[in-house]
Parts: structure tokens; sequence; C-alpha cells
């Protein structure tokens, strides 16, 4: 908690040229659809939504991922259907890591 007191006014900016360069929007799709070098790890996501009027539990498959041209540090978590050349590498990581949840846990 903080007291109203402690806020300052907004000040202007003294940079000139201050403004961020437009991208395009094929430069910011371009970042998201990255090319999967590695799946790092998956998981079973469970949740509840309501459908008709009633809760029903859902469950969702979800992989850590390296990206091309990416750090460790900015792995992501995506679904399978939202992955470049991803039922491939879904494919060849369930037979390296046979014990990690798979899809046909989902079903």
């Amino acid at each position: 908690m903080f007291h109203v007191w402690l806020l300052e006014p907004n000040q202007a900016s003294n940079r000139e040229n201050d403004e961020q360069a437009r991208r395009d929007s094929e430069d910011i799709e371009a970042d998201l659809d990255r090319e999967v070098v590695m799946i790092v790890k998956s998981e079973i996501i469970c949740y509840r939504r309501k459908v008709r009027g009633r809760n029903k539990g859902m469950k969702e498959l979800r992989y850590l991922v390296k990206s091309k041209g990416c750090g460790e540090d900015e792995n992501t978590w995506q679904q399978p259907e939202g992955m470049t050349n991803g039922q491939e590498e879904g494919e060849r990581f369930h037979r390296e890591n046979p014990e990690m949840p798979g899809q046909q846990e989902v079903e």
C-alpha cells in the first residue's frame, strides 16, 4: 500500500524523436511464428469452462518450447496446434521422453 501524497505528476520527455518506430504486420507475425528447435517438457493443464450452463472439466496439452534464434530465458509454453513443425517435434519428444504427459492423456 502507498499513500497518494507520494505520487508525483508525470514529466514530459525531453528527448527528441521519442516515438517508437511503427512495425509492419508481417514483422509482428514473423515474431509469433517461430520455428521450434526443441521441446523442453510437456504438461497437462486442467481447468473448468462453462458449456451450455454447466461447468465442464477441460484438459489441454502444452509444450515448453525452445524456438530458433531465442535464448533459454525466452522459452514459451505453446499448444501443439500453434507450433510450426510441432507435429514432428512432438512425436520425437515423446519417443525420447515416454514418461512425459502426451496427447493420449488429454483425450
